[in-house]
């Protein structure tokens, strides 16, 4: 009940949300405060009972009760004022009329009574009304002339707030649709159909000037009188469709370097189509984009050429007009030959230029950009319209040297070269994956055969192929699986015969495979990059196992290790060193670090390398001096201690002059460079006298011992 001039409202709806903002507008007014609220029409008939407001403002929408029949229950049973809230209204008045016959004081549309922005004249005005509602009380419209006039009046009043609204609603929608067709670069057209003819009615927009159109040329003119032939006609098939089939028409164009696209949307009254609103949107960027992206999914970002997946879908075309037209064609899978190394030497920067340099001689040597593609790192596949293996024999050849001329980087000369496996439709495979998949077998074939060499796919590779991996498979197990072992081979001091040194030689033994020779998996290792592990592997085991020897009262000496190329261009390889020496207790000159010429072809790089493992106390030599690519001229700048001379070099150097006089020119260069010198594979006493007569302090090979195990190594090191 009121107190005073104070009057209780009960407000009913379902959204909580709506109970909050109507309750928040009440508060406003001091004449009124919340006697209860209630989510539906049902609880609302408890609450009227129970907080006996003035005042109930009731939602028409509600489950389990409706407001209407809630209203109903409320005339009957428990009277109060009431006035109703809907978003219905603009459907029309009989809901509306329906509330006042059965009791309601006032119908006000939530819509209004709540927009945002608040409008301050729209709340007064609705508690205003609450509050005549309130003061007339509960009074029955039936059938009186007064009555009927006072609902009439309200209904009309509701129909002026919705339709004030509307007109605001509609100014705003207009400013934002044209500035959305601003930013979008749209247009829009609208056009009538007369006696078959189309005519624009209207335009406007952005997208119009960007075409060099002006409004007057469009206005009551047809398709062809601003368009040219094609486009004309091209837009004209739309507008039929929409016109005759009364359906919204989407479409695409292209003119005058912009993409657009239009929407043609019927405006329809008693069936028929009095009008079409067209609606075009720029869409030349988002066309850029996806050409673009497309672009990128389909090709190298290195070299431009296509990838796998375009060259697959471009084989896969091939195959299919071959199929038909009973023709053949071959497939090449192309693999640089040594590239890890060159791109570890010499740099990324370097590999990648090289590889830019390989892209644009292999689509020049079969003239054709489709029809090469990089698919890897250092891998390429061709297709060549022949059929003869004779013709794609020669092709492969020019090929081989196309690729093998001399490439000039910083003054100096960088060669390369390519192997390559042929496989061949439909002699070799009928499927896409099939034909690569025997191309890449024979191209490693052909890599395990000979550098610059091709060969064609035949069924034996598969056997062969598939050892390869097996093997691979087994290698990634071989240390967990303790497979992997070291064996060692004495250094032995020329002029006392004392064994000062040891290098280690890894051996790998499976359980399936059996005994797998270096030569089979070290490559193996490499290309998959488990070299790092394994090197590690045997870095530590060797280590330890001299700082054992060490602590048993042996004789203390130096043990050799072979990097690999991975591990000397690896960063981690220094600080991995040191940690290694401090794990093992092994003092770092006994440890000593082979290397080949091949890993300093990048000078610059090798230098810091060298130095940086300098600094920890190691021992350097360089390991089979002679067969690779080092000048002359930075030797003496590497902060190495010895020289190896290669034992191709010391076989048979008794009856070969030429051999013996550049190994008597070795040892002279190291002397003098202040290195000393271990010459390998050194097997008979003849070949022990002649280069101990060259000066040359330590040897190696089975004239001594061959590489043996820790027990043996042990017999022969003793006192």
């Amino acid at each position: 009940m009121n107190t005073m001039d104070r009057y209780g409202v009960l407000i009913v709806d379902d959204s909580s949300l709506m109970r909050q903002m109507a309750m928040a507008l009440f508060e406003q007014d001091s004449q009124f405060f919340i006697a209860g609220t209630a989510k539906n029409g049902l609880d609302a008939l408890d609450c009227i009972v129970e907080f006996r407001p003035d005042l109930v403002v009731i939602d028409v929408e509600m489950p389990e009760m409706d407001g209407l029949t809630a209203l109903h229950f409320i005339m009957n049973h428990c009277p109060v004022p009431v006035v109703m809230l809907s978003s219905y209204t603009s459907e029309g008045s009989m809901q509306t009329i329906q509330a006042m016959r059965m009791g309601a004081a006032d119908y006000f549309h939530k819509d209004i009574l709540f927009q945002k922005p608040v409008n301050d004249l729209m709340t007064e005005e609705f508690l205003q009304r609450c509050k005549i509602a309130i003061k007339n009380g509960v009074h029955g419209f039936f059938g009186t002339v007064a009555s009927s006039k006072e609902m009439a009046v309200k209904v009309l009043l509701e129909w002026i707030n919705y339709s004030v609204k509307m007109e605001e609603d509609l100014r705003i929608a207009q400013q934002e649709f044209r500035k959305t067709l601003s930013q979008q670069n749209g247009m829009v057209f609208k056009f009538i159909e007369e006696q078959g003819r189309f005519l624009h009615t209207s335009c406007e927009g952005e997208l119009l000037f960007r075409m060099g159109l002006k409004p007057e040329q469009i206005v009551d003119k047809e398709l062809h009188d601003f368009y040219p032939a094609q486009i004309a006609e091209h837009h004209w098939i739309h507008y039929s469709k929409s016109w005759s089939q009364q359906r919204v028409i989407r479409y695409q164009t292209e003119w005058k370097s912009l993409s657009y696209l239009t929407v043609l949307r019927p405006v329809v009254r008693d069936g028929k189509v009095i009008e079409v609103m067209s609606l075009s949107v720029d869409i030349t960027e988002q066309r850029r984009t996806e050409e673009h992206m497309n672009y990128l999914a389909n090709h190298d970002q290195l070299t431009g050429l296509p990838n796998r997946k375009f060259f697959s879908e471009f084989l896969r075309q091939t195959l299919d007009q071959a199929q038909s037209a009973s023709n053949s064609f071959a497939v090449l899978y192309v693999g640089l030959d040594h590239f890890k190394l060159i791109n570890d030497t010499l740099g990324h920067d370097t590999g990648d230029w090289l590889l830019q340099i390989i892209s644009r001689r292999l689509e020049r040597s079969i003239q054709g950009r489709r029809r090469v593609a990089r698919v890897g790192g250092d891998t390429y596949l061709l297709m060549l319209p022949l059929n003869s293996p004779e013709g794609i024999a020669t092709t492969a050849e020019q090929i081989l040297s196309i690729v093998k001329a001399p490439i000039l980087l910083n003054g100096q000369e960088i060669h390369t070269s390519v192997s390559m496996g042929i496989s061949r439709f439909p002699h070799d495979a009928t499927e896409v994956e099939s034909l690569i998949a025997a191309a890449e077998m024979a191209m490693y074939n052909a890599k395990e055969q000979a550098s610059s060499s091709y060969q064609f796919y035949s069924r034996k590779m598969n056997e062969r192929f598939h050892k390869r991996m097996e093997l691979e498979n087994h290698l990634r197990k071989a240390i967990e699986n303790e497979e992997l072992r070291l064996l060692y081979q004495p250094v032995v001091d020329s002029y006392t015969g004392q064994i000062v040194g040891l290098e280690s030689l890894l051996r790998w033994h499976n359980p399936h495979l059996g005994h797998v020779p270096p030569s089979d998996f070290i490559p193996v290792a490499e290309e998959t990059g488990l070299i790092l592990e394994i090197g590690e592997w045997v870095l530590k085991e060797a280590c330890k196992q001299n700082k054992i020897w060490q602590v048993a009262g042996l004789p203390k000496m130096f043990i050799s290790v072979n990097l690999s190329s991975r591990q000397f261009n690896d960063s981690r390889l220094s600080r991995t060193i040191q940690q290694i020496l401090e794990e093992t207790e092994l003092l770092p000159q006994y440890l000593e670090l082979e290397i080949t010429e091949s890993m300093t072809m990048d000078v610059r790089v090798a230098l810091d390398t060298l130095y940086e493992l300098k600094k920890l106390g190691v021992q350097i030599a360089m390991d089979d001096f002679g067969t690779g690519y080092s000048s002359l001229g930075y030797l003496k700048d590497y902060p190495i201690d010895k020289m190896k001379i290669d034992q191709s070099f010391i076989k048979g150097l008794q009856h070969n002059q030429v051999n013996a006089a550049i190994v008597n020119t070795m040892i002279a260069m190291a002397h003098n460079l202040g290195l000393q010198v271990v010459a390998e594979g050194v097997e008979t006493e003849e070949e022990l006298h002649l280069l101990k007569d060259y000066g040359c302090g330590l040897l190696q090979g089975y004239y001594f011992s061959p590489p043996t195990d820790v027990e043996r190594i042990v017999e022969l090191i003793t006192p």
